[in-house]
């Protein structure tokens, strides 16, 4: 009884600290994400019931996706849950939640993407964590346009910066596209474009 207590109080302090969401604790609808390349963007996806996901992931046609340095070698077989094939599957994909949660061998924890956070609030949240944008549709309205846009493939070519998985995700919850991080990195490489053409300006 004592323990019971106790798991449920550092599953709420986990939940409020870091947003971490077990599994089963998975609501229909949800904007979950999971970390990668050791924290540096956050993957996103719509919890759709059942031990599934629905994700966006890189297009055949790859733009503006991680240098090839970063590139894992790593070559899973297709998924004895799901048939998920990283290296063939493309585009707007529906796999089980630990293919989602996959990052090179490691299976990382599943964060709760949160919604209508105060602007003030969310200036000093990581990236990709949440979202000054309200989410005003019910679960099954999420889970039926991340559906259609998996059966259709239509989320249109992957692009890190202009529409990636956590632009799929919040179009899901929100109708709007926008993603936190991409807006936090396309900033940072605005800031180093205006530092470097400042500094060619004084050796100049």
């Amino acid at each position: 009884m004592v323990m019971t207590i106790i798991n449920k109080i550092l599953t709420i302090l986990m939940q409020l600290m870091w947003k971490v969401v077990r599994p089963e604790d998975l609501q229909l609808g949800d904007h979950v994400y999971r970390y990668g390349l050791y924290g540096l963007y956050s993957h996103h996806g719509i919890y759709i019931g059942d031990g599934y996901v629905i994700h966006f992931t890189p297009t055949q046609r790859r733009k503006n996706t991680f240098p090839s340095i970063f590139k894992s070698s790593y070559k899973p077989s297709p998924c004895s849950t799901c048939g998920y094939q990283k290296s063939i599957d493309c585009g707007v994909v529906k796999t089980c939640i630990n293919c989602f949660r996959q990052d090179g061998k490691k299976l990382r924890s599943l964060h709760r993407y949160e919604y209508g956070w105060p602007l003030l609030r969310s200036k000093f949240a990581r990236r990709g964590t949440c979202t000054t944008l309200l989410d005003t549709k019910w679960p099954h309205q999420v889970v039926d346009e991340a559906n259609e846009l998996h059966v259709d493939n239509a989320f249109g070519d992957y692009n890190l910066i202009n529409n990636n998985c956590e632009h799929f995700a919040t179009y899901c919850r929100t109708d709007n596209r926008a993603s936190e991080q991409a807006a936090f990195f396309s900033g940072c490489k605005r800031i180093l474009k205006e530092a470097k053409g400042w500094i060619m300006k004084k050796l100049l």
